[in-house]
């Protein structure tokens, strides 16, 4: 990622393990579109690694939620 968003339009809004997220589709300067998933009480883009080139399905939503999850429990702690 790194690249300049110059346009975003939300797509969707899920709830999941009790949290809402939003999916917006994004345009940047490089070519092609990209999905991202934003948690909606934070802000926190999810998908700062990797945007999805389709919007996400549900499963897909779930696995990302289970990595984040993993990630935050396997950071270290000060």
């Amino acid at each position: 990622m790194g690249d300049k968003v110059n346009s975003e339009r939300l797509v969707g809004t899920h709830t999941v393990h009790g949290r809402t997220w939003r999916c917006r589709l994004t345009w940047r300067d490089a070519p092609g579109l990209s999905y991202d998933v934003v948690d909606e009480a934070t802000g926190e883009l999810l998908t700062i690694d990797e945007s999805f080139d389709e919007a996400p399905t549900l499963d897909q939503l779930h696995e990302l939620l289970e990595a984040e999850q993993q990630s935050r429990n396997n950071a270290p702690r000060p």
